[in-house]
């Protein structure tokens, strides 16, 4: 894949497209190649990187293929444009120096953009990565899957949910570098009033719309509503495995074209 350039300078699809690679939901045309897996998300990037705001990777993806895996990281990444957000999806969070390695092999090694994390063992546990000042951070907040009610709306003593905790502290924690976000399932449509004007100025990570159940025309007009523009939709099986007859590259242009203009008609309609 050559290097891409973007002539655009400003714009906001909203669009995430999240590279989860399952082999099994790829046609054999393209399973056959000796590295399909580089060859599909090049072409993924190449028919989309003028409509996306963003690709996350998600690590446990690529960390299967062992060293193949991390060679398709390191050979793909330098060649998106830099406009781009290059999100590691690999919700770190640990103590003391594995914690720093984790940052470094994240934001120096592979030069990723932002990165989610795990703040389930506290403050000291993810400051590493806040020391990115040029990065951004987004933090679990309330995740998109079933058991996130085992533990994240957990009722504290002081009448709060744990994940309202969990948001207040980040939003305290940003008061230093503003480098952080939340990520915030689009599944969670009762816990919705919970985004509200105060993050409106904060980084945030949407995944949950589609396979998962969660509806985009809910999560996007509750942000229009409260006035939330920094926010991202994370689409990653209904743009890369929906309809995949023919050129691939055609489908998910088209996958992916049909998806930034629903957004596009629901917020800014």
């Amino acid at each position: 894949m050559k290097k891409l350039a973007l002539t655009k300078t400003e714009r906001q699809t909203h669009l995430c497209i999240g590279l989860d690679i399952y082999p099994e939901l790829l046609p054999s045309y393209i399973t056959f190649k000796k590295d399909f897996v580089e060859y599909f998300i090049e072409g993924v990037i190449e028919t989309t990187y003028e409509i996306v705001d963003a690709y996350k990777f998600n690590m446990a993806f690529f960390e299967s293929m062992g060293s193949y895996g991390l060679r398709v990281l390191e050979n793909i990444l330098p060649k998106i444009p830099k406009q781009i957000l290059k999100i590691c999806d690999a919700k770190r969070g640990d103590i003391g120096s594995s914690s720093r390695m984790y940052a470094k092999g994240i934001y120096e090694h592979f030069r990723f953009d932002a990165v989610t994390l795990n703040p389930f063992l506290g403050y000291d546990s993810l400051e590493p990565f806040f020391r990115y000042i040029n990065k951004t951070n987004y933090i679990l907040a309330l995740t998109s899957n079933p058991g996130a009610k085992e533990f994240q709306k957990l009722k504290l003593k002081n009448g709060k949910s744990l994940f309202q905790e969990i948001i207040s502290k980040i939003k305290n924690w940003n008061s230093k570098h503003k480098n952080l976000g939340i990520v915030f399932g689009a599944t969670q449509k009762s816990e919705f009033k919970f985004l509200n004007e105060e993050l409106s100025e904060m980084p945030l990570l949407i995944p949950g719309v589609g396979y998962q159940g969660g509806s985009l025309e809910e999560i996007v007009t509750h942000l229009k509503k409260n006035k939330i523009k920094n926010f991202l939709i994370n689409s990653s099986r209904d743009v890369l495995y929906t309809n995949l007859n023919g050129d691939f590259r055609k489908c998910i242009s088209s996958n992916a074209n049909q998806l930034a203009q629903k957004i596009k008609e629901i917020y800014y309609k």
